[in-house]
């Protein structure tokens, strides 16, 4: 279909066609090679509460929407939630597992302070604030929590420093980082912005491939960067930590854009934080032919920047109200 994106394989062969939207469920067979890890996984859901349990599913947005909408107040689960509920859980735990390895002694204690993370830093409240006029069943408590998330959030978002933008030719989700309109290093809404735009990009991406991804491609534009926008050594650390330990196999590659000299020592005083595996997905593009080769196998027209590719057509200015208040969670900024 003209003009329809579409999804391949690593060899180019076949095609499966995007902006799915979630409507077409990802396939869950595991192959025969994979049962031994099936195996480990189911293990390591097994050995979660069920307050555990659920908190892993909602890793994925797409259980979290449907949990909040479709439990009872009792906190009731339908059959088909239930069956939901083990899938994403085992999904959380494969990644988990495969980081490791497949060995499920040192999987399981990371896949437990994963969840302990998400809950404690309420990722779950974080994706939920702007939608929370749809919500039932919400108290006073948790009211007054959500409008405190969108009255920070929307004045960190004002600037534009980070949000999701574009989609790659494999339907991950672009998460776009422009360091030089840094509005301020207040330590925890720094984080809590980063990990909001973090978990959106991860929506996207699960919609937009209709399950097929699980990862997301990070482009960082760092014209006009100073050293006055560096990140706070402490914060750079808490981030960068946190996506190693909780976040694994969540990012397919980054590229840095436009790095001057100022940004080129503070990335050697953060590098030591950085996963070894991650380190390797790190592109440095310094000239126009970099860039264009890149991204031009990477991003369509369509979906890029103009100063990603010649032509890209993404050049509208953000607009954080649209951003938050408008644009369902799951949906990159058009």
């Amino acid at each position: 279909m003209a003009g329809q994106r579409v999804l391949t394989d690593e060899n180019g062969r076949g095609s499966i066609p995007l902006k799915r939207r979630g409507l077409v469920p990802p396939v869950r067979d595991c192959q025969p090679e994979d049962l031994e890890l099936k195996m480990k996984c189911k293990q390591m859901v097994d050995a979660l509460t069920e307050d555990e349990r659920e908190h892993a599913a909602r890793s994925s947005y797409k259980y979290l929407w449907k949990s909040v909408t479709t439990m009872t107040a009792e906190g009731v689960a339908s059959k088909e939630l239930t069956e939901d509920r083990e899938y994403y859980a085992m999904q959380m735990a494969m990644r988990h597992l495969s980081s490791k390895k497949g060995n499920i002694e040192l999987a399981l204690p990371k896949f437990q302070a994963a969840i302990q993370f998400r809950k404690e830093t309420d990722l779950d409240g974080l994706r939920l604030c702007f939608h929370a006029d749809k919500l039932k069943n919400l108290d006073e408590e948790t009211r007054e929590k959500y409008a405190l998330y969108r009255e920070k959030l929307s004045d960190r978002m004002s600037s534009g420093r980070v949000y999701v933008c574009g989609y790659d030719k494999s339907g991950r989700a672009i998460y776009t980082i422009y360091p030089a309109r840094t509005k301020d290093f207040d330590p925890e809404w720094f984080l809590k912005e980063s990990l909001y735009n973090f978990e959106r990009a991860l929506a996207c991406t699960e919609r937009e491939s209709g399950g097929v991804e699980q990862s997301i491609t990070v482009i960082g534009n760092y014209t006009g960067f100073q050293s006055k926008h560096a990140t706070p050594m402490s914060i750079s650390h808490e981030f960068l930590n946190s996506l190693r330990q909780y976040y694994p196999s969540r990012v397919n590659r980054v590229y840095m854009l436009n790095t001057p000299t100022s940004f080129l020592l503070f990335f050697s005083l953060i590098k030591p934080f950085i996963g070894t595996d991650t380190r390797k997905k790190i592109s440095f593009l310094t000239n126009d032919k970099q860039r264009e080769s890149s991204f031009g196998e990477l991003i369509s027209i369509d979906q890029a920047a103009p100063w990603m590719i010649t032509g890209g057509q993404k050049d509208r200015d953000f607009d954080a109200s649209e951003y938050l208040t408008k644009t369902p969670f799951d949906e990159a900024f058009d």
